[in-house]
């Protein structure tokens, strides 16, 4: 009976040990299930991000360097299948041999658990070019180590820096030449100004000079007039090529010329300069607009006037053009004065440089507008000089089809 009981007692306790194992063990069936539930949400999560992520993401295996998955914004972004990338080491894919170099990098990676490369240029099936930003860390999934890389197209982001800092150079270069434009109009104004005020002083002290005296003390104050107005006339037109757009047209280029040369009647006579010009019919028709071109002209007659001669002729001046093989028309002046060394002729075309500041009083607008104007209308301007013989100055432009 004794025996009865004990085993009834015995029972009890393991029966009442195995409901508590039970229990356990159901407990931890449920944490293990809550558990899942948690992975199968975070891998639900990481799967949605992964997928629709808006950069390009790879994931390796750490110790092939393998790719183990791929996500669709990158197959996109380099126009490869999943399949054609799975599997596959990532130096042994184009687009990233020049990101990985070779598996030195690779085991860089692997050493180090984290690389990041700025600006890389990035090559797309189609040969398309871009440039990222390449990303990549390990860390441990599944007590396995795996290398995430994270590919970013920064190309419209780079752009904006270049567009930026071409900005900004441009900004320093006009800052640049305000600064000179201040130094040379001041300086270009004050002269005339001054003469003016002297002669009209001398007119105003001395009544008692004869009547022809007091006539060319006139013509010094209208001449130098004159040349203030031709300054403030080139800012003006300075100020509009900063700002305007034009319609161009067919030019009637032989027209132009002639205006050209009726507007330096005064200086062509004072200086018994021989003006020769070839057939205007012949030459190619351009495309501009009118007003500026003359500018153009005016300015290269005029420096050729003041350069073209020497100390003992007069200045002869052949004006003329051709068609050039690119199919631009070139428009020319040639004379036939001292000629530019290599380095006058190096600063020409720039903001307020002259051709000799030591042979005349003009002001360093000219040819600067001359390089603003032909480019604003898609052509090009230079020059071809040699010391002694003379130079020859042109500008392009495009030709009427």
């Amino acid at each position: 009976m004794l025996n009865i009981q004990q085993t009834q007692v015995q029972l009890a306790t393991e029966a009442e040990a195995l409901r508590q194992r039970v229990a356990e063990l159901e407990a931890a069936d449920a944490k293990c299930r809550q558990t899942q539930a948690a992975l199968q949400v975070s891998e639900s999560r990481y799967r949605r991000l992964f997928e629709t992520a808006q950069d390009g993401i790879l994931i390796l295996e750490a110790d092939t360097g393998q790719i183990a998955d791929v996500n669709p914004f990158l197959l996109k972004m380099l126009g490869y299948s999943h399949a054609e990338l799975l599997g596959r080491r990532l130096w042994e894919i184009g687009p990233f041999k020049d990101i990985t170099a070779a598996q030195a990098a690779f085991s860089e990676l692997q050493s180090k658990g984290y690389i990041r490369y700025e600006n890389l240029p990035l090559e797309t099936r189609d040969g398309g070019r871009m440039n990222v930003e390449f990303v990549s860390n390990v860390y441990w999934v599944d007590q396995q180590q795996v290398i995430q890389c994270n590919i970013r197209d920064i190309t419209a982001r780079k752009q904006a820096e270049a567009a930026l800092s071409q900005s900004v150079a441009e900004l320093r270069a006009r800052n640049e030449e305000l600064d000179a434009f201040a130094h040379t109009v001041a300086h270009d104004l004050k002269n005339p100004v001054h003469v003016i005020i002297g002669h009209a002083e001398l007119l105003a002290q001395d009544i008692a000079r004869s009547g022809d005296e007091r006539q060319q003390f006139l013509r010094v104050i209208e001449q130098t007039s004159y040349q203030i107005s031709m300054i403030i006339d080139e800012l003006l037109l300075l100020a509009e090529l900063r700002k305007s757009e034009v319609k161009t047209s067919r030019l009637n280029m032989g027209r132009i010329v002639t205006e050209s040369v009726r507007r330096l009647n005064a200086d062509i006579r004072q200086t018994q300069a021989e003006i020769i010009c070839s057939d205007t019919s012949a030459w190619p028709v351009a495309l501009g607009y009118g007003p500026w071109v003359e500018e153009v002209w005016a300015n290269y007659l005029s420096n050729a006037l003041k350069y073209g001669g020497t100390p003992v002729a007069a200045p002869r001046i052949e004006i003329g053009a051709a068609l050039q093989l690119d199919g631009m028309g070139c428009y020319w002046v040639r004379d036939h004065g001292r000629g530019l060394t290599a380095e006058e002729q190096g600063s020409l075309f720039t903001p307020f440089t002259r051709l000799d500041q030591a042979r005349t009083s003009g002001h360093g607008l000219g040819l600067s507008i001359v390089r603003r104007i032909v480019e604003k209308l898609g052509g090009q301007v230079g020059l071809s000089s040699q010391v002694g013989k003379g130079s020859l100055f042109y500008f392009t432009l495009p030709v009427a089809q």
